[in-house]
């Protein structure tokens, strides 16, 4: 049987050396329909720890640079409270595989936090 979690997201966006732009915030809520879309992945990630650790909670946050093809060009864990590191290997790679909207100029970089806890 399968636990059930939540997963509460959050989202800070930092550009890469460049003004703050009246259009960031419409790009802030791209990514975050991005980030949806793929949460099914997010969860196959947690799930497998689960599995492992039926206890497994914590805040995981990701960075990653979304180059100006769209493709995430790098993705790596910041801070994790998980102690997991199957799990936060798991959402890293899996970040590093998703297609974003262009941005407008340059490199977009991107701390996204999660939040896992079982329920």
């Amino acid at each position: 049987m399968r636990k059930m979690f939540s997963l509460l997201m959050l989202t800070t966006i930092v550009t890469a050396a460049t003004p703050a732009r009246a259009d960031e915030t419409l790009y802030q809520s791209l990514i975050r329909r991005v980030v949806r879309a793929h949460m099914p992945e997010i969860r196959t990630c947690y799930n497998e720890g689960l599995a492992r650790k039926p206890e497994l909670a914590g805040k995981l946050t990701v960075d990653f640079e979304i180059g100006t093809d769209g493709h995430v060009l790098s993705s790596k864990v910041k801070d994790s409270t998980l102690a997991d590191a199957t799990v936060e290997g798991c959402v890293a790679a899996t970040v590093q595989g998703w297609l974003f909207v262009r941005p407008d100029e340059g490199t977009v970089k991107v701390s996204y936090p999660f939040e896992f806890a079982p329920g």
